[in-house]
């Protein structure tokens, strides 16, 4: 495995041996030792993901270094020419409760690398007190540019009224919401060298919404694992997140939460029972399924309630 090669060559040039290497499904467990601890780390590949590094545990010092050196984005941070390097994800759109949000940040090369150094990587695999803990240290770093766009449910529901009226559907309303928050984030004139989106729709959904007209553009598939600006920004717009949909459960008296199952159904009737149907709108995505079984009403068709 070429992953696993140059994956040993690395660590052996940081002062990283290799003691035990465990086989997995789709890839290796790598048992590692310096003089200053001890980690494991899981290495992955497969045609239908890609290359992936996991933690496995053991001293977060030591795996902080070791994933600053050979995880994909690190390796994509060191193999990048020089220059500005811009990145979006977004939170909520798969979520009935709460906004949604965009986030882009933009750093160059050797920034890119401390991210993954300090654990920048899929929300989705992070717990919600890690995403806090980096959102608070991505948001310090000088030299990470950062812009967040987010849209109250209330926005939301209105501007997927009119973009379904003009044929349209919810990518448009993420593909507007990506576009805003670039420029929002090069208000200053200061074009990137390139900007990657993890990827949600077809290019020309989303060019004409971009500002950034000289850069290039690259829609990645799970763009946050390979991507250091794009793990960043995925982080961002997922603290983000959460801080909205607490001031929501706050608000309404009801622990929202994220999703679109059953369980969100249930705290939905509970919020329709304390508030009425009404207060769907302002904290939901209303054109979602859950609309219909909270309410028991059939709403094909309709933009609000």
């Amino acid at each position: 495995m070429d992953h696993l090669q140059s994956t040993l060559k690395r660590l052996s040039s940081i002062g990283v041996s290799v003691t035990a290497q465990k086989e997995l499904p789709y890839g290796v467990q790598l048992s590692l030792e310096r003089s200053d601890g001890h980690c494991k780390v899981n290495l992955y590949h497969s045609k239908k993901k890609g290359r992936s590094t996991v933690q496995a545990g053991g001293d977060a010092e030591l795996l902080g270094v070791v994933m600053g050196e050979v995880s994909p984005a690190a390796i994509t941070a060191l193999s990048v020419p020089e220059g500005l390097r811009a990145g979006s994800d977004e939170a909520g759109k798969g979520d009935y409760f709460g906004p949604l949000v965009v986030a882009a940040t933009a750093c160059r090369r050797d920034t890119a690398k401390a991210l993954t150094a300090m654990g920048a990587a899929d929300s989705k695999k992070l717990s919600s007190a890690k995403i806090r803990e980096l959102y608070e240290r991505i948001t310090e770093m000088p030299d990470v540019k950062y812009a967040v766009y987010s849209v109250s449910p209330a926005d939301y529901n209105r501007l997927f009224s009119n973009f379904r009226m003009k044929g349209r559907n919810s990518l448009d309303t993420l593909a507007m919401a990506h576009g805003k928050v670039f420029e929002k984030l090069f208000s200053e004139k200061q074009e990137p060298s390139a900007v990657i989106i993890d990827k949600f729709c077809k290019i020309e959904r989303l060019q004409p919404w971009l500002s950034v007209k000289s850069a290039t553009v690259e829609l990645r598939v799970r763009a946050e694992d390979s991507e250091p600006v794009v793990a960043a920004a995925s982080i961002i717009a997922r603290s983000v997140y959460i801080h909205e949909l607490e001031r929501l459960s706050s608000i309404y008296g009801v622990d929202l939460k994220p999703g679109a199952g059953a369980s969100v159904d249930r705290i939905g009737k509970e919020l329709v029972r304390l508030h009425g149907s009404g207060v769907l709108f302002d904290t939901a995505k209303v054109h979602f399924a859950n609309t219909g079984r909270i309410t028991n009403l059939d709403l094909t068709g309709l933009s609000n309630l």
